[in-house]
């Protein structure tokens, strides 16, 4: 992973008894070419389909994560955390954004409720992770300016309709 930081021109790496500093700096670009784990996107219920007026369940495991090169023989950590989740139903309604992963039934923070049936629809989740960074171990994190994606898709599913009826005993 040592093209992930490349050493420009700012926050200088302290140095060793007798060498010059290394600067190092790690961008939104080399954020964004992190290998980061999206966290899973979870529907529920899952079983492949879904009712109509009646709450869809969404939620992430969506975590901080920590990531380990070496650059210039300069040890380097990058950290990243989830700031936001952009919800996408696919059924044409606005995007949710939330600052909140969601959770399960009966707990759950996050759903939605579609209003007319379909034979595919599928939840998109985008999650948005700000990262720092620590050079050679120092215990001071730096923050990366801007802001990694990533991008994942439920499997498809169908929206159906019910309907109810009263029967004799």
């Amino acid at each position: 992973m040592a093209a992930l930081v490349r050493p420009p021109a700012a926050q200088p790496v302290p140095a060793a008894a007798g060498s010059q500093p290394v600067p190092v700096v790690v961008t939104a670009e080399d954020l964004q070419r992190l290998p980061i784990a999206p966290g899973g996107l979870v529907v529920q219920p899952d079983r492949g389909w879904v009712l109509v007026n009646l709450e869809t369940i969404v939620w992430t495991d969506a975590a901080e994560q920590t990531f380990s090169t070496v650059v210039l023989g300069t040890p380097v950590q990058v950290r990243v955390e989830p700031i936001d989740f952009t919800w996408d139903f696919g059924d044409g309604s606005a995007a949710l954004v939330t600052t909140d992963p969601g959770a399960p039934f009966p707990n759950h923070s996050v759903s939605h409720l579609y209003t007319a049936a379909a034979e595919q629809r599928q939840v998109t989740l985008t999650t948005r992770w700000a990262g720092e960074f620590e050079v050679n171990g120092s215990g001071v994190w730096q923050p990366v300016v801007g802001v990694a994606t990533t991008s994942e898709a439920s499997r498809p599913f169908e929206v159906r309709t019910a309907e109810t009826s009263l029967v004799n005993g």
